[in-house]
């Protein structure tokens, strides 16, 4: 275990008396890889708010197997030392498109292990998304993943009492947010779970369906992307059902969704192979059903991270 880091970041960095090395020659960055011994780390220096929050996080979960904490820390300077990991599961994937099916699956189980660890605590993570799930891979001939974990902590909430979050504005990635999210009102628990049924959409294939590449065109017409994105997951995931609605409950959000229900109410109408359980069938009957309940539009009946865990998909090859 790292314990302590002194001196500066003119070159080097101690940490148990080993010299930790650059890999980057500019130093105003906040964030770069560094080594001690074999081992590599990464070293970041972030805002208080950030810092305080990183401390509560690693004694809530000390110990935690799926939850990429701190290992080292410098109060004074506000660093924080990460273990290193090879990838990302969004680097992966679009590196390797021909990975194999069950060593997706490993990552996705893990990920949600990593839900489960936070949801146990009332902990909301809000920014589920393929690149804050690191991923280490096995030295080998074969693409093996040797372990997985939930990183980037950075608005991660605990919810008191049983509220839902709410915010001024929405937070976390948009292409990844649960529809209540993109109102930024009523996340909860089960806004996670929605997330990670997209982010298992992106896994098992359907990168293309949810990544936004077309940002300028977007603004040249005028169209937010939590418009765009809205617009898509009603298409998949639709109709919209009333209980969406009130459990936002609130005029200006339930507008939006409003706006954007119809306009993907009226692309189904032509074209109702946009549903999901149509491109989805290669996947499987077992794994549409696991999927589709994560991605359910009604937050109040998406599945628990442990009803998740349960589901017969995980038993499947």
């Amino acid at each position: 275990m790292v314990s302590t880091i002194v001196g500066d970041y003119s070159g080097r960095v101690y940490v148990r008396g080993n010299v930790l090395q650059h890999n980057h020659v500019d130093d105003t960055l906040s964030i770069f890889k560094a080594k001690s011994g074999t081992e590599s780390f990464v070293v970041k220096r972030v805002s208080r708010p950030f810092y305080d929050l990183s401390i509560r996080l690693a004694a809530e979960f000390a110990g935690t197997r799926r939850l990429r904490m701190h290992v080292d820390c410098n109060q004074d300077e506000g660093v924080l030392v990460y273990p290193y990991f090879d990838s990302t599961l969004l680097a992966l994937i679009k590196d390797d498109p021909e990975l194999v099916h069950t060593q997706r699956k490993k990552i996705l189980r893990y990920t949600a292990e990593a839900i489960q660890e936070l949801h146990s605590k009332n902990w909301i993570h809000i920014d589920i998304k393929p690149d804050n799930i690191l991923v280490n891979l096995d030295g080998g001939d074969i693409k093996e993943i040797a372990n997985a974990v939930l990183g980037d902590f950075d608005i991660a909430y605990r919810l008191e009492d049983g509220k839902a979050l709410r915010t001024r504005h929405a937070i976390g990635n948009a292409m990844w947010r649960s529809p209540e999210g993109q109102t930024a009102v009523g996340v909860t628990k089960a806004s996670d779970i929605y997330s990670f049924g997209l982010v298992c959409i992106y896994a098992m294939g359907g990168g293309e369906l949810l990544l936004l590449e077309n940002y300028q065109d977007l603004v040249r017409f005028g169209i937010t992307p939590e418009q765009e994105v809205l617009s898509r997951h009603f298409t998949y995931f639709g109709p919209v059902p009333d209980a969406l609605y009130r459990h936002v409950g609130d005029e200006v959000g339930c507008a939006l969704l409003r706006d954007m229900s119809k306009i993907a109410d009226a692309t189904v109408e032509s074209q109702p192979e946009r549903r999901f359980l149509y491109w989805s069938k290669e996947l499987g009957p077992v794994a549409q059903d696991a999927i589709s309940q994560m991605t359910t539009l009604d937050p109040t009946t998406r599945p628990t991270i442990e009803q998740v865990l349960a589901h017969p998909w995980w038993q499947e090859d």
